[in-house]
């Protein structure tokens, strides 16, 4: 038995590039525009998915034997699961948020 080395998978392009995005489009009047709910809520979405095909292509090759270490299989399901509960809790805030700007009236 051998001991595999984790590599780290973590994206963390999407956080540098909001980060990036945010320094470069804060105006002159000091506000923050940051990224759009719908190109954030994309590259959410984009990281469920290839989080559930790693966890996908993991269970393939446990199950034809091409995998002899499960942890990377249970490291990829946790980061999956952590993927998909942050995706609902976004969803969740926008939701409240926009039923908060139903509810004021002009």
């Amino acid at each position: 038995m051998f001991i595999v080395p984790l590599s780290s998978n973590i994206n963390t392009n999407s956080i540098n590039s909001i980060s990036a995005n945010s320094e470069k489009t804060q105006g002159a009047s000091g506000q923050d525009s940051g990224l759009g709910f719908r190109e954030l809520f994309q590259e959410v979405l984009n990281n469920v998915e290839e989080t559930e095909a790693a966890v996908k292509m993991d269970a393939y090759k446990l199950s034809v034997g091409e995998m002899d270490d499960m942890h990377t299989m249970m490291i990829n399901a946790a980061k999956a699961d952590l993927a998909l509960q942050t995706m609902v809790q976004l969803r969740n805030k926008f939701l409240d948020a926009y039923s908060e700007i139903m509810r004021t009236t002009l």
